[in-house]
């Protein structure tokens, strides 16, 4: 009994051995009563002991209690299940599994090791931040907290190694099958405690790790914020637009967020575990973030359309800029874990906020140059934005949207050019004339068909095919920067004033003025 109830006593072998004898004999007792006819001796053995056998159970119960307010070093507070294996822990490990019979006492403790075990994880987080570990050569990681890619990645990395220390600690401490899952206990306890509900081992986990998160959150958002200011100091003043490096840092930043949130849900098994819903929460705060940064280069954009001038019709700085940027988050997004059916919807909102407003200011632009050059200016900016994507099946769609729209500026152009030339070398109103000219009303009696001043026209027109630089040079084809675009619209050029000229031959070949047959027209029209 002394050995027991006396809390001056240590919890050894003696006391194991004298409770493993108490329960014995209540045993015996239970077995007397439903055995024997010795109903009164059953009887009075139970109640003699049950006092004896509650004040080991609160014993065993401040004596966890005790270990959890102990120094650091204590048994309850160690990293690993190898340093556990001392002593005290096995004395912890056996007193625990005792303290099943009593989920009341045992939800407690369970309580109150996890709050000390969070403690001690959130110690050795603050500690690999700050000083590093010599044991195993690693600098500390708030070296790189001015690079928050690095930073967040080198975090996330040591957790994910402490995530599994964790697990094998309390696997090792209270098992994952604890008693606090049972069906048993918790009705037990529902009874005893009314709404009082049971800590199970995820739960403790998710307590223990629960600091953790709190510090990861916190100091990521302290790295990107200097981060953020420091590329805003760094800029010119007259630089309108957001870092694209800081575009691209806090993308890669909600990668790292999501491909860890993974990575942990199939560590802890659990779609619902704190640490998952931590990086889940991240990595939509930070995608969030570059989404905004995007358009919040949209909105510098929209307020600038008037002072935009780009004499040379090519994409300019801040197209080429975007495209390089959106270059360098497809690599980033190429490689992250999403099925091959999902990525062209799940990459669409970054394909919206970095594209969507860029496109609409080209085309404000656009709209206030000449018609011919704001479409030379438009395709060099379409062209320039479809360069990045041409690689990537899952943005397929897009790259179909944007050569319909190159495809539908290409024509106008063409209309356009090809109407200009044969306006410049006359044949354009001999035509119309043509067209024009009643079915009854001979060739010579329309003015504009009149054989000497019509052959004038064609002379006028051969000798163009023949002369550099003469009416049918075309200079602002030469500054269409895609070559492939250039040649299809040279040749869609030439084949429309090749057919315009081939009607024009055939309507007036009674007068027998031309000298050139459609074909020999064509042939050097496409050397043009």
């Amino acid at each position: 009994t002394q050995l027991v109830r006396s809390g001056d006593k240590p919890l050894d072998d003696d006391f194991f051995t004298a409770f493993d004898r108490l329960e014995q004999v209540r045993s015996n007792a239970r077995h007397m009563l439903s055995t024997s006819g010795q109903q009164t001796s059953g009887v009075d053995i139970l109640h003699e002991t049950s006092e004896i056998l509650e004040a080991s159970y609160e014993r065993m119960f401040v004596w966890v209690q005790q270990q959890c307010r102990g120094p650091r070093e204590a048994a309850v507070a160690k990293s690993t299940s190898a340093e556990m294996d001392t002593p005290a822990g096995h004395v912890l490990k056996r007193v625990l599994k005792l303290l099943r019979e009593r989920p009341v006492y045992f939800n407690h403790c369970l309580r109150d090791i996890a709050r000390v075990r969070k403690q001690a994880l959130q110690q050795r987080f603050f500690e690999a931040l700050s000083q590093g570990d010599a044991t195993f050569g690693t600098r500390p990681i708030d070296l790189q907290a001015s690079d928050p890619v690095r930073y967040v990645s080198d975090m996330l990395a040591w957790l994910h190694q402490n995530v599994a220390t964790e697990q094998d600690a309390l696997g090792s401490l209270i098992g994952k099958e604890s008693a606090a899952e049972s069906s048993a206990s918790r009705e037990r306890l529902a009874s005893d405690e009314g709404s009082m509900t049971v800590v199970s081992y995820d739960e403790m986990l998710d307590i223990s790790l629960d600091g953790v998160a709190t510090t990861l959150a916190t100091k990521t958002k302290q790295s990107l914020q200097a981060n953020s200011s420091g590329h805003a100091h760094g800029v010119n003043s007259s630089n309108t637009f957001t870092s694209n490096t800081v575009i691209v840092t806090m993308y890669r930043v909600a990668q790292a967020f999501s491909l860890f949130a993974k990575k942990f849900e199939e560590q802890l098994q659990r779609k619902e575990a704190m640490l998952v819903s931590t990086c889940m929460d991240l990595h939509a705060r930070t995608y969030q973030d570059f989404l905004d940064m995007w358009e919040a280069q949209a909105q510098k954009l929209r307020q600038g359309v008037a002072s935009v001038y780009v004499a040379a019709l090519s994409a300019p700085s801040f197209v080429l800029e975007a495209a390089n940027t959106l270059q360098e988050v497809l690599s980033i997004y190429q490689i992250a874990p999403v099925p091959a059916g999902e990525r062209e919807a799940d990459f669409l909102p970054v394909l919206s906020a970095a594209f969507d407003p860029l496109l609409n200011h080209c085309q404000q632009v656009a709209s206030m140059m000449d018609a011919a050059d704001g479409q030379v200016f438009l395709m060099n900016c379409v062209s320039a934005m479809q360069t990045p994507l041409e690689k990537h099946e899952f943005t397929k769609q897009r790259q179909e949207m944007y050569r319909a729209f190159l495809q539908d500026q290409a024509q106008r152009f063409v209309e356009g050019q090809a109407k200009a030339v044969l306006s410049k070398v006359g044949l354009s109103e001999r035509l119309k004339a043509l067209r024009d000219k009643p079915a009854d009303v001979p060739l010579s009696g329309v003015p504009e068909l009149h054989p000497v001043s019509l052959a004038a026209t064609l002379r006028t027109f051969y000798n163009s095919l023949f002369t550099l630089g003469g009416a049918l040079s075309l200079p602002l084809l030469e500054r269409i920067e895609d070559v492939s675009l250039r040649h299809q619209i040279r040749g869609q050029i030439a084949k429309l004033i090749a057919s315009s000229y081939e009607e024009l031959h055939n309507g007036i070949a009674e007068l027998g003025i031309t000298t050139h047959t459609p074909d020999q027209v064509r042939t050097l029209l496409e050397g043009v």
